[in-house]
């Protein structure tokens, strides 16, 4: 069987980025802040979407962390 990869959209205008886990109606769902989690019917997460989802700051944010760990790696192989 093929597996499924999951699909990714982002709507600028409204900043919320959504992934598809897999295609099946969602019946219920789990709010955690930003994040919200849609099931279906046998429990299992259909999609994710995470509201106010900024692309530059995350694009910012994983630049920093890029950096941070380049600078970790020259401080660990000095030591």
């Amino acid at each position: 069987m093929k597996k499924r990869v999951p699909k990714i959209s982002y709507d600028k205008e409204s900043r919320v980025l959504s992934i598809e886990v897999k295609l099946a109606k969602s019946v219920d769902s789990d709010i955690h802040g930003n994040l919200v989690l849609d099931y279906d019917a046998k429990g299992d997460i259909a999609r994710i979407n995470l509201y106010t989802f900024s692309i530059d700051a995350f694009k910012e944010s994983t630049q920093a962390l890029k950096d941070f760990s380049r600078n970790l790696h020259g401080v660990i192989a000095s030591v």
